[in-house]
């Protein structure tokens, strides 16, 4: 163990109390990780990507000014073609003030709430027509709708076509929600391994006069203050670059979302609050599972983290045959995607982001924090029951 002594005021050395000397040699060795720095490199490279690459919206097919103007198109040559004459007079009068929202969003200036508030209209008319039965009802012309409003209550709105055009606050929602949980959660998987590696062994760190548990402990709040700090570091570069670029953003920026089939509204604000307290809770069960499976048998903390945090990524595990499924949702694993839990700032906003019904963002911060919360508790109980073991053991041989 390392820095055993430190220097007192005379210039004479000091030993160190056993508990200090092994917070600061677990924070070395959590710092000193290279495989964690280059993980952690890697993960800021991908936030990175979009904004580097142009990731497109698709912001101008879905409520753009261009599609206003095709949608516009098609219904004048509809009734050119004298397919309305026919048509009820109360479908006549929706086509017409259709037409009237259209004009007036096709020769609005793009963007601008102008062109929002006659677009709006539109889908008005387009959502009285589905309730009346003409067209069909569906949560993303709700959805589309709705963003559409909200966008049009902005003073001076803004469509951003591609991901080099967003500013800090929007990115990140952006790319948090775009991204699997693992990119996050691996460094701090990865950390939290380090923290814990001189528990497992015959090392002077194991042997310490301090318990195994109160070792376990601190090095478990050690890794728990340092992921929160690897979390940020991993999004800081590309916060920079979006700022840089386009500047802060606004956080009424709104956010429309479809979850289990229920159209939802908030803002970026409001997303980016949920997204780093969903990612809090989930790297302190990460930090907790990494702690107990070490406590267990050593060295394998990490190979366990990597199991759950993959978990996710295969398709049977979100499959709608599957016979966990109704009970997924009350899994930890079901919430370290910020993506399908609080959603993420999109244009083309018709499909439900939810891979797991039921997965609500509150829900998952209290099973998160009860799955680390017991998970911490059989690392401190298993430590405990192996050192009252270990002294039976020892009182037998010299009895």
């Amino acid at each position: 163990m390392r820095n055993l002594t430190r220097i007192d005021r005379d210039g004479a050395k000091v030993p160190r109390s056993p508990m200090t000397a092994m917070l600061r040699t677990s924070l070395s060795d959590c710092l000193g990780s290279k495989a964690l720095i280059v993980v952690l490199i890697l993960a800021q490279a991908l936030f990175l990507l979009p904004g580097l690459v142009g990731y497109p919206t698709l912001s101008d097919l879905a409520i753009g000014q261009e599609q206003a103007s095709q949608t516009l198109e098609i219904l004048l040559t509809g009734m050119e073609s004298g397919a309305y004459d026919s048509a009820p007079d109360a479908l006549k009068d929706i086509n017409a003030r259709q037409l009237e929202a259209l004009t007036a969003a096709s020769n609005a200036p793009y963007p601008s709430k102008e062109f929002f508030t006659a677009y709006a209209q539109y889908y008005d008319v387009e959502i009285e027509c589905a309730k009346l039965g003409h067209t069909e009802s569906t949560p993303s012309l709700y959805a589309r709708s709705e963003l559409i409003h909200r966008l049009a209550s902005l003073e001076n709105p803004e469509v951003y076509a591609s991901a080099t055009e967003m500013p800090t606050m929007y990115y990140l929602a952006f790319v948090v929600g775009l991204m699997p949980g693992i990119i996050l959660l691996l460094p701090v998987a990865l950390l939290t391994s380090g923290s814990q590696r001189r528990l497992g062994g015959r090392t002077l760190f194991s042997m310490a006069p301090v318990s195994r548990a109160s070792e376990r402990l601190a090095c478990t709040a050690v890794a728990s203050v340092l992921s929160l700090a690897r979390l940020a570091a991993a999004l800081l570069p590309a916060a920079l670059l979006a700022a840089i670029r386009n500047g802060i953003g606004d956080f009424a920026y709104p956010v429309v979302s479809i979850a289990d089939g229920v159209v939802s509204s908030s803002t970026i604000g409001d997303v980016l609050a949920q997204d780093a307290a969903l990612m809090t809770f989930a790297s302190l069960m990460v930090v907790a599972l990494v702690a107990m499976a070490e406590s267990i048998r050593a060295r394998c903390g990490l190979g366990v983290a990597f199991a759950l945090l993959v978990c996710p990524l295969i398709p049977i595990y979100t499959s709608q045959s599957t016979r966990w499924r109704a009970v997924a949702r009350h899994l930890p694993r079901s919430y370290i995607s910020c993506g399908s839990v609080v959603g993420l700032p999109v244009y083309a906003n018709g499909l439900d982001i939810r891979a797991i019904p039921g997965t609500t963002w509150e829900l998952g911060l209290v099973t998160l924090f009860l799955f680390a919360i017991a998970l911490l508790a059989i690392a401190l109980f298993t430590d405990m029951a192996r050192e009252r073991t270990a002294t039976k053991r020892l009182a037998r041989r010299f009895s």
